[in-house]
This record gives structure tokens, C-alpha cells and sequence, in this order.
């Protein structure tokens, strides 16, 4: 009884060359992919913006390091000055080692911010064409499917009996010949 209210929702038709006889099943396929890359950008691309985000926020860190170095060195430089009175060759040398020191802090942070932009980068890159990978395969496998079950339904319909029982007879002897 039950068995008997349920409705096919299948499509019960032959599928067309390109489009499946049902056109509804292609409109879902369309709006299951629409969802799936609709909740990609929605959560995907906000986690990437964070990471970068991120990245620059530790290179902003970085260079007001940098900056506040610069400052306790030009304090030290005043304190010396004040202390030792007349000292311009350990004033000339601890300002060009400060300074240095500064440069050396401002390009170790340069460098390890953009070595960390490009790692996240090519991250990026690689789950962007993994992705299109996965996309194309299922793409791929999905009209091998449709593609084979047009062939299946194409062949049944050529055949008549008395063909269909020489195809199989033929392949049969073939069978038996190559053993």
C-alpha cells in the first residue's frame, strides 16, 4: 500500500544528446553546484583574507619593533651624550650600531613577512587548482556516466532479437577461438 502512493521522482524518459530528458535534473545539479560554491566563497575566501590579514598584521608588529629599537637606541644616545659630555666617536658608534641593528631588524622582518605572503600564496594557489581538479574529474566522471548510459540505451534500441542473439553468439565464439 505504502509502496504503491510512493511517486518515481526520477526522470522516466530517453535522455537527449547533451541534456538529460527531464530538464528539472539538470536545474538541481545547476543549484547543487550553485549552494556548494556559494558556501565556498562565503567561508573560504573570508578564512584566506584572514590569513593574509594576519601576515600583515605580524609585519606591522615587526616594524614598530623596529621602530621602538630606534627609539631606545636614540635614548641611549642622549643619555650617553649627557653623561660622558664630549664622547662623539662612541656617539658616531653607537648611533651607526643602532642603526644597523635597526636595518638589520626592518630586512629580517621584510623578508620573513614575504616569504610568508608567498607560502600563503602558493597554499592559496594549490588548493585553488586542486580544487579545479576535483571539479573537472567529477565533471569528467559525470558525463562518462550519462555518455555510456546514451551508448547502453542506443545499442538496445538498435538491436532487434534475432541481431542481439548473433552479437552474443559472435562474441561467445570469439571466446571459445581464443582460449
Amino acid at each position: 500500500m505504502l509502496l504503491a502512493q510512493i511517486q518515481v521522482i526520477a526522470a522516466e524518459g530517453p535522455n537527449g544528446k547533451f541534456i538529460p530528458s527531464d530538464a528539472k535534473e539538470m536545474y538541481w545539479a545547476i543549484a547543487a553546484f550553485a549552494v556548494i560554491f556559494f558556501f565556498f566563497v562565503k567561508k573560504g575566501v573570508p578564512l584566506i583574507k584572514a590569513a593574509l590579514d594576519k601576515g600583515q598584521a605580524a609585519a606591522v608588529a615587526d616594524a614598530t619593533a623596529a621602530e621602538a629599537a630606534i627609539a631606545e637606541s636614540r635614548a641611549k644616545i642622549a643619555d650617553a651624550t649627557a653623561e660622558l659630555g664630549d664622547a662623539d666617536a662612541q656617539l658616531a658608534q653607537i648611533m651607526a650600531d643602532s642603526q644597523e641593528a635597526a636595518q638589520q631588524l626592518r630586512v629580517d622582518s621584510a623578508n620573513r613577512t614575504q616569504q610568508l605572503v608567498n607560502d600563503m600564496w602558493a597554499k592559496a594557489q594549490a588548493d585553488v587548482e586542486s580544487m579545479k581538479t576535483q571539479a573537472s574529474a567529477d565533471i569528467q566522471a559525470e558525463v562518462a556516466s550519462q555518455a555510456m548510459g546514451a551508448a547502453e540505451q542506443v545499442v538496445r534500441a538498435s538491436l532487434d532479437d534475432a541481431g542481439q542473439s548473433a552479437l552474443v553468439d559472435n562474441y561467445i565464439a570469439r571466446l571459445g577461438a581464443s582460449s
